[in-house]
């Protein structure tokens, strides 16, 4: 009897071990950073039962695409035709496989969407979002055109997991303007400029785009760019910069790159091609500055100050009349780089006791920003 015993619960034993092996699969995945390829195992803890389950995530969606067009010559409304795929999690995952993209990106986008709610105090709801709680991963060519809920993947690619962090950014600030009612009055510079500080902090590097943009249009905040704007930020200069990239494409009127910029040429006006800024571009001057402080002042103190100051831009904002002091007059309801610089001080005022005003201070300056024209 006690050998019947030591053998039922040896055997129990063996299914526990089992079982715990078999929910703690991972798989290896490669991406590129700052040039380099690396690679890192990721638990596969979101796949219960042969199928992703994530409180974020209500169906996850595969397909190979076929075409993408734009039906009503609106570059920011693209239709994708595409071959669904069967996916299976019950075998391995092999490398750029579908299963693989798939993991990689759900395992990205918890981890994004994770770090935006312990930084930001769990006041952005994503799951409110009910148009993002379906994922699509599309194979094919189109990489550039991955969007918040939509992400295209070329053949054996290794993208950067700042695509997902700079797609999931959107959705962060979409809700701050939307349902927090922060003032950023639509897409700006502004708007663009802190959320790509959280791209490139999350990711721990200030390369966006390896891996799924073309070389010229990729963006690398170490670099120091100068305010104010220039015209190599236009519009016209980004879809010239998208022309070189993709030679081959564009001399083909059916290519996706092709019908993108026909999409882009008959939306906007000469005028607007060369007034108007390409708001990822141009919001590099901001995130850049933010990015030489956290060099200095390290990732855990900059988050903290750059998301609380976020949080509070309405607040500032509304302090305009005892700090803003120039003769210019300011955007009235419409949160400004003043309100950022100044916000950013008050936060290290309250959280850290104001040790890092001077590097804030020196670091907007070096950037151009006139900082002189106000009361801080």
């Amino acid at each position: 009897m006690k050998t019947k015993n030591l053998l039922l619960c040896l055997t129990i034993s063996l299914l526990v071990i089992l079982g715990c092996a078999s929910n703690s699969r991972n798989v290896e995945v490669r991406y590129l950073k700052e040039g380099k390829i690396c690679s890192e195992k990721i638990p596969l803890d979101f796949i219960k039962n042969g199928q992703i389950s994530s409180p974020y995530i209500d169906t996850v969606k595969c397909s190979y695409l076929d075409s993408l067009s734009y039906p009503d010559m609106n570059p920011d409304h693209y239709e994708t035709h595409t071959t669904p795929i069967v996916l299976d999690f019950s075998k391995k995952i092999e490398p750029y496989s579908p299963e693989y993209y798939c993991a990689y990106s759900v395992y990205n986008i918890i981890k994004v969407i994770e770090n935006y709610n312990r930084l930001f105090d769990n006041k952005i709801d994503f799951n409110s979002q009910k148009d993002y709680k379906t994922i699509e991963i599309t194979l094919g060519d189109g990489a550039l055109f991955t969007s918040p809920n939509t992400y295209i993947f070329e053949k054996n690619s290794n993208p950067s997991p700042s695509l997902f962090a700079h797609e999931i950014g959107h959705r962060a600030f979409w809700y701050l303007e939307d349902s927090l009612k922060i003032k950023f009055k639509g897409l700006s510079v502004i708007h663009m400029g802190l959320l790509e500080y959280f791209t490139v902090s999350f990711n721990n590097s200030p390369v966006v785009g390896e891996d799924f943009l073309p070389h010229k249009l990729m963006r690398d905040v170490s670099k120091l760019y100068k305010y104010p704007i220039d015209s190599t930020f236009t519009l016209r200069n980004t879809f010239r910069l998208l022309e070189e990239s993709y030679p081959e494409e564009i001399k083909n009127p059916q290519s996706y790159v092709s019908r993108y910029l026909a999409a882009c040429y008959s939306s906007y006006s000469d005028s607007l091609l060369d007034n108007v800024y390409d708001n990822h571009r141009g919001a590099m001057v901001l995130t850049s500055t933010l990015w030489h402080i956290r060099e200095q002042i390290g990732q855990e103190k900059t988050d903290k100050l750059v998301a609380q100051t976020i949080l509070n831009l309405n607040i500032f904002l509304d302090k305009r009349a005892e700090f803003y002091q120039s003769s210019e007059t300011p955007w009235k309801d419409k949160i400004g780089w003043y309100d950022v610089f100044y916000g950013l001080i008050q936060k290290d005022k309250e959280l850290f006791e104001g040790k890092d005003i001077q590097v804030i201070t020196n670091e907007f300056a070096r950037t151009g920003y006139p900082i002189e024209i106000l009361k801080y």
